[in-house]
């Protein structure tokens, strides 16, 4: 025994071991919690883009979405460097979305002005929030500029699209473990809560120090990582992402590229958020599919392992997750269903929020959005 254990810590440790997930085991339950919100499923709404000549201004790949208030959207993609005004039009009664269109695209400038080329800085930002006064938006980028290794949040006026402001994983000692990333695993979400000085995000996929990522059999330890308005790192929490179902049989060709990940978080205003999981896997068949899962995350009694031996990695040590707690789930097969976006929207005629998904298209003019209600408990 070390000689500093005395034995109130060895218990304390002891029980610490016991309840701490390994990753093949996440802290999820499917029965729902008292005080838990609900989300009741509406459905999904289909539209075409307009075809917009110019590559660089194209809303591809949309990842993330934010609320401007009424019917009024800002959505990022990563394909191109550039906000999409985007108008959501839902049914006050039912939530389910009646029209959506894209308005004048913002262009994303540089800290001097000019423009990101397209081909080399368009893609990899892959989430939006606004920043506390609504006069600016936070990025979520898995890259820093063209260096593939380490993400970035990046701030950008809304009024003329210029950045104002980047924050770099080198920049703080508790965001250096985010130079860990595997290439196109880092920085996938953004979200501020409403009213308080407070944003997440996270890394898409486990750092390199946190372990494996997800397979058919354990899930993974993504980070969750709190910020204040100034992206002045507070905290971080381990997350573990589920197992997807099975690997890809068919079609052959896209065999041995099966993905579990945390698309995005979403802040409510009690501090618990909801997490938007979505892996590219095989079913039962080992037919490809998109899996999109919704959960309640409450982190109040996980770990903050952004101190310590937990600063340099994960794996292999004893630590307690974020709780989370299953409350949606769509199996879409092989359809334009990559959700990595969600936003709240209004309040519906009975009191429920209206919660939007954003599919992101890879290229082309096929969008998708999907609606629930989010019921919150009274």
């Amino acid at each position: 025994m070390h000689r500093g254990l005395t034995v109130g810590r060895l218990l304390a440790t002891v029980l610490l071991a016991l309840c701490t997930v390994d990753a093949a085991k996440p802290a999820s339950t499917a029965v729902e919690a008292p005080g838990a919100p609900r989300l009741i499923p509406v459905g999904r709404y289909d539209f075409e883009a307009p075809a917009v000549a110019e590559r660089a201004l194209r809303p591809e790949g949309l990842s993330g979405i934010v609320s401007l208030g009424g019917d009024r959207f800002l959505a990022v993609g990563d394909e191109h460097a550039c906000l999409q005004a985007l108008t959501i039009q839902v049914d006050s009664s039912t939530g389910r979305i009646r029209a959506a269109r894209f308005g004048e695209p913002i262009r994303l400038l540089d800290s001097l002005g000019a423009h990101f080329p397209d081909s080399a800085m368009g893609k990899d930002r892959e989430a939006i929030a606004l920043d506390a006064a609504g006069q600016s938006v936070w990025l979520a980028n898995e890259r820093t500029g063209s260096d593939l290794h380490r993400p970035s949040i990046e701030r950008y006026s809304l009024s003329n699209g210029r950045m104002t402001e980047i924050r770099r994983v080198d920049s703080d000692p508790m965001l250096r473990v985010f130079e860990n990333i595997r290439v196109n695993l880092g920085f996938e979400s953004l979200t501020r809560r409403p009213g308080v000085s407070e944003f997440w995000t996270a890394n898409e996929g486990p750092l390199t120090v946190d372990g494996a990522p997800a397979t058919e059999k354990a899930g993974g330890a993504v980070r969750l990582q709190k910020l204040d308005d100034a992206m002045h790192p507070l905290a971080q929490y381990a997350y573990i992402v589920d197992p997807y179902q099975d690997r890809i049989t068919s079609p052959f060709f896209l065999s041995r590229n099966d993905v579990s990940g945390l698309s995005d978080p979403l802040a409510l205003e009690d501090g618990r958020l909801l997490a938007l999981e979505r892996s590219f896997a095989g079913d039962s068949t080992g037919y490809v599919n998109f899996r999109n899962r919704i959960y309640l995350v409450d982190v109040s009694g996980a770990t903050d392992v952004s101190q310590g031996e937990f600063a340099v990695g994960l794996e292999g040590r004893a630590y307690m997750p974020a709780h989370k707690t299953l409350l949606w789930e769509l199996n879409s097969g092989f359809t334009n269903s990559n959700f990595e976006g969600m936003a709240l929207g209004g309040r519906l005629a009975n009191g429920d929020r209206v919660l939007i998904l954003v599919a992101d298209n890879d290229t082309g003019r096929d969008e998708a959005l999907y609606s629930l209600r989010l019921v919150l408990p009274k």
